[in-house]
């Protein structure tokens, strides 16, 4: 396996959390039992941190896969991404729905099939290759062709 590229792999982090904190916070009325923003914050940091470490673990996960750093995705890696995250995100919801760990108030769209939020699958879905994205255009990495 090839080395990650350091300031690709903190650029991640970062991203990913900015990310994964904002949208959380955003998605956090759609939640059962929400009152409000401040209330709620230290429960959406703490989601926010376990997505970054999810996210970790894909990252992880690809490097394995695909043997190469510094990480140079093309437009079939992120679509990939996108399949892993809305996979993931699914499992996620529908075993924290199943314990009793969460719940949806009356403005969760669900996601037909699923009977899953939308707003928690669109998170995983879309914010996991964009920290991708994102982390490798500012690292100055160029992309695969393909």
């Amino acid at each position: 396996m090839k080395k990650l590229n350091t300031r690709y792999f903190f650029l991640f982090i970062i991203i990913s959390f900015a990310l994964q904190i904002v949208w959380e916070n955003l998605q956090a009325p759609l939640y059962a039992g929400f009152v409000s923003f401040s209330g709620h914050f230290p429960m959406c940091f703490w989601a926010a941190i376990g997505d970054v470490i999810i996210s970790v673990g894909v990252l992880l996960f690809v490097i394995l896969l695909k043997q190469a750093s510094p990480m140079k995705f093309n437009k079939n890696d992120f679509i990939a991404l996108a399949i892993i995250g809305f996979v993931i995100a699914v499992a996620i919801e529908q075993n924290a729905l199943l314990a009793g760990k969460w719940g949806y108030n009356s403005a969760m769209p669900l996601a037909p099939y699923f009977r899953v939020g939308l707003a928690p699958v669109s998170q995983m879905t879309l914010l996991l290759p964009l920290s991708f994205y994102l982390a490798q255009k500012l690292a100055g990495l160029k992309k695969s062709k393909q």
